[in-house]
């Protein structure tokens, strides 16, 4: 094909389509897709008039040859001029819409960034307070909150702090609990839970079950159990090794009875009996044989452990052998059996009579009734 034969103004439409028709300004720091009304710039022009007139040519030339060429490029020309801005505003307004989208996205991917940072906040607050780890809201403030009461004890003499709630919950406690029936306290701040408290399902005021640990390492070593409110039995790990060795009985929040596995055998070894919240008797494995074999009683009317009497097992067969026998906690008598007169013969441990009873013969100590325990 002869370059000849295109038409002479085939030159002079190349330019056309190549030049700036002008530009629209816009204004300093604006973007070319600001708004919808945006008209195309000289050079997306000129590139969009020279795609519709290649387009004319290209299919003038496949209906018409040459001259089917010449006339699509003409007409390609035309309607690339006439049609730029319109096809540009509707790119335009394509690429606003692709990038409203992408904002409205970008601000729910933030919107739940923000509520993963707050409950990463919450978890990690509630994180050093196990008594809230349960809780996805900070609990409401209490007015009037109720603390922990300290209840005291009398035990040998000495008190004995029992950590519990008061009996009275206020009703607003109950909506500050992590479950349903217990409560997680940290007593001391450090925290670590070292008090754990169940209620009732019945009564959600009323306390069932206290567990508590004492050394403030979260290690439970003292069980407390409740009926109707009151204290009935205390079970306390004094030797750390994840189990009871001591409990305790109470009546009318008063102690009435003790109890110790000294050996760890599981069995009792020593066993004291109160009144009035004061030791009356006590009995012990005194051997180490696994049986009761020696018995004290106490003065409960005088202030202090004032010893009235001492009995001793001295075979281990449950009868009593030794009988002492005390005034104002001073040794004044003692009575034995021919059965404990005997094992103490042979081991030359025969009781002597009191300073103030140097007078009486041995044989006056002697007594042939022998109580079977």
């Amino acid at each position: 094909m002869s370059l000849a034969k295109f038409p002479a103004s085939l030159p002079f439409i190349f330019l056309l389509a190549g030049c700036s028709l002008g530009s629209l300004q816009q204004p300093p720091g604006s973007t070319p897709y600001s708004t919808l009304q945006s008209q195309a710039t000289g050079s997306q022009r000129g590139q969009h008039v020279l795609d519709k007139a290649l387009e004319g040519m290209l299919m003038g030339a496949s209906l018409g040859g040459l001259y089917g060429a010449g006339g699509g490029l003409v007409i390609g020309l035309l309607n690339g001029l006439f049609t730029a801005d319109a096809y540009y505003t509707q790119v335009t307004t394509q690429i606003q819409s692709e990038q409203a989208k992408d904002k409205e996205l970008e601000a729910k991917i933030e919107q739940e960034l923000q509520r993963q940072r707050e409950l990463e906040a919450q978890i990690a607050n509630s994180a050093g307070n196990p008594a809230k780890q349960n809780q996805i809201e900070p609990p409401q403030p209490v007015q009037n909150p109720i603390g922990p009461s300290i209840t005291k004890v009398a035990m040998n003499g000495s008190s004995m702090a029992v950590a519990s709630l008061s009996k009275k919950e206020s009703p607003s406690d109950s909506t500050s609990r992590p479950f349903k029936n217990v409560e997680v306290r940290d007593i001391n701040g450090d925290g670590v839970a070292d008090l754990w408290i169940y209620y009732s399902p019945f009564k959600p005021s009323e306390i069932v079950r206290q567990e508590e640990a004492t050394h403030w390492d979260g290690r439970v070593d003292t069980w407390s159990y409740f009926k109707d409110g009151n204290l009935v039995r205390r079970e306390v790990d004094t030797k750390g090794k994840g189990a009871a060795d001591t409990v305790y009985f109470y009546d009318n929040d008063k102690i009435i009875k003790e109890e110790r596995d000294e050996n760890g055998t599981g069995n009792v070894s020593f066993r004291a009996i109160y009144q009035n919240g004061r030791r009356a008797k006590l009995e012990e494995d005194a051997s180490g044989r696994g049986k009761t074999d020696h018995w004290t009683y106490y003065d409960t009317t005088k202030d202090g452990e004032i010893v009235l009497k001492e009995e001793n097992d001295l075979n281990g067969d449950g009868s009593v052998d030794l009988w002492s026998y005390y005034e104002n906690g001073r040794l004044v008598r003692r009575d034995v059996s021919a059965v404990g007169l005997e094992i103490l013969s042979q081991k030359d441990q025969l009781p002597s009579a009191p300073a103030d009873r140097k007078n009486n013969s041995l044989p006056q100590l002697v007594r042939e009734d022998r109580t079977r325990r």
